[in-house]
């Protein structure tokens, strides 16, 4: 179908949220995050920690296109995602997320508050679980699955206010956190055994956990610190000081019994060949397919979470939040043949993978690219106009092609979607560099590409490309102008409007067409 600005315009418009109610609430002792519903938020004082397996895209290149590699993986991961739930739930740490192998969770008790007390006892207990993490890891899981890659397992933890909301519709709901700390704690994540916390939390922990942490870089204006190769296993008599008991045997009787209780007859991965059904995906029922993975992250939104100050500005932004993401999502999957697989935080992940097969990558690589631009042209051409003074939120894009895994983790009603593969990890790095208003592609999607108009506005960077403020209208706007200066553009006169077109447009088709996105 491709992108309409005027229909981009009539969606915005008649879902602009501005109705929706919202029920912002401090996370309180007698309130269940987990259990939200759609206009509930819930502000969070506490510690955001994400657990990382940072080797994971090379055992999935290791696997490659060898199913019986592939279930072995997906078996892993449905296992390490069952025990690390176990251990957040035993350490009382709020399961956010879980993002692939990496694990998003929230130190939030005690409840309320940002003393000095309060917030060294949660800075503790997250380092505590930290510890805990890396040592399941490193000391029992990759023991009991030695038919895979031995994984890595590092840590990043954050403190700060936060909002906690579930977005989508009933049945696919994600948990998701707003908030700077929750981004940081992702953005510090260091290599293989390894725990990084920011000064903020460093000045709070007790001396006995201080000691074995070292000053590291400054990420986005935020000095941190970083302990490598704690572990309970070789820090017993930290253990001891901090009265934390270290069960061994319990948690490998317990990895064994969920590794047991997943054959790997019992797992099925099939090419997709049509579009697929995320609803009918389970850890047995996966699909394997080339693809172009994105990632497409609000850059400047955070910002506004952070600084503000009442409920009712939170309100404000949570009704604009959900309308960006109910457009993203029209364009994704309703104006090209996209999926939307997940939502972290301000971010999507998302996939094209249609046409199917694997001689379609020309067509895939330009319709992708194409929904790329597709979401500049609505942020900057119609959400923008709905974001009153909060003028410097845009976007910022990642993608790259190749074969990927998509499944679905959990137990029913509590699935969530995965996808995974080598390029869904670059996907990722290359947002990460990107800027607002930028798009960043691999060097194998920019070789796919036929349009030239298109190609023009990409410069290479190392091994991507990337371009800036790239939508349909600005597109549109420098191809006339390529015209005129080519001495082919003239005007014709229509209902009393005088119009520019070129004599292509007047000997192949009317004006109007011309512009796909602006017809009516």
């Amino acid at each position: 179908m491709g992108w309409n600005e005027k229909r981009s315009r009539e969606r915005v418009e008649k879902n602009d949220f501005s109705d929706f109610e919202v029920n912002v609430q401090d996370l309180s002792r007698s309130m269940d995050f987990n259990n939200l519903g759609k206009k509930d938020v819930r502000r969070a004082q506490g510690v955001h920690l994400y657990v990382d397996v940072p080797n994971f895209h090379l055992a999935v290149g290791e696997a490659g296109n060898d199913k019986q590699k592939q279930r072995k993986l997906i078996r892993a991961s449905s296992v390490l995602r069952r025990i690390q739930g176990s251990l957040m739930d035993e350490d009382n740490v709020g399961d956010i997320q879980r993002q692939t192998v990496r694990a998003h969770g929230l130190v939030f008790k005690p409840y309320d508050g940002k003393d000095d007390v309060k917030e060294s006892h949660r800075a503790k207990l997250a380092v505590i679980h930290a510890i805990t993490e890396n040592t399941y890891v490193l000391d029992v899981f990759n023991k009991v699955f030695k038919d895979v890659r031995n994984f890595s397992s590092a840590v990043g933890l954050a403190s700060g206010t936060s909002y906690i909301c579930n977005v989508g519709k009933t049945g696919k709901r994600e948990l998701i956190s707003l908030g700077n700390c929750a981004n940081l704690a992702a953005k510090i994540i260091g290599s293989r055994d390894t725990i990084t916390i920011t000064d903020e939390m460093y000045d709070v922990l007790p001396e006995c956990l201080q000691n074995h942490f070292e000053q590291e870089e400054v990420v986005s204006n935020v000095q941190t610190y970083r302990a490598t190769g704690l572990r309970w296993s070789q820090n017993t008599e930290l253990a001891q000081e901090l009265g934390v008991e270290w069960n061994e045997e319990k948690w490998k009787k317990e990895t064994e019994k969920h590794r047991d209780n997943l054959l790997l007859d019992q797992i099925t991965i099939t090419d997709a060949t049509t579009r697929i059904d995320l609803s009918k995906l389970t850890e047995r029922n996966c699909k394997r397919t080339n693809a172009i993975t994105f990632y497409a992250d609000l850059d400047g939104f955070t910002h506004y979470i952070q600084e503000a100050e009442s409920n009712d500005k939170i309100i404000s932004l949570i009704r604009q939040f959900h309308m960006i993401r109910a457009e993203f999502h029209s364009v994704v999957e309703t104006d090209y043949d996209g999926l939307v697989l997940q939502h972290r935080g301000d971010c999507i992940l998302g996939i094209l993978h249609l046409p199917s097969g694997t001689d379609n990558h020309t067509e895939r690589c330009q319709d992708a690219v194409d929904i790329a631009i597709a979401l500049q042209s609505s942020m900057e051409h119609v959400l923008n106009t709905h974001l009153a003074d909060r003028e410097d939120i845009h976007v910022a894009i990642g993608m790259d092609v190749g074969k990927v895994m998509v499944t679905r983790l959990g137990k029913k009603g509590k699935r969530i979607n995965i996808c995974f593969g080598p390029e869904v990890t670059n996907a990722e790095d290359l947002q990460l560099k990107s800027s607002a208003e930028q798009i960043r592609i691999s060097s194998e999607i920019y070789d796919q590409l036929d349009d030239e108009d298109v190609i023009d506005e990409f410069t290479k960077s190392r091994s991507a490309y990337f371009s800036t403020n790239l939508t349909f209208p600005n597109l549109d706007e420098k191809k006339e102008e390529k015209k005129a200066e080519a001495g082919c553009l003239g005007a014709t006169v229509e209902n009393g409007q005088i119009r520019s077109n070129t004599t292509s447009d007047i000997s192949n088709r009317p004006w109007q067409n011309s512009k796909p996105w602006l017809e009516g």
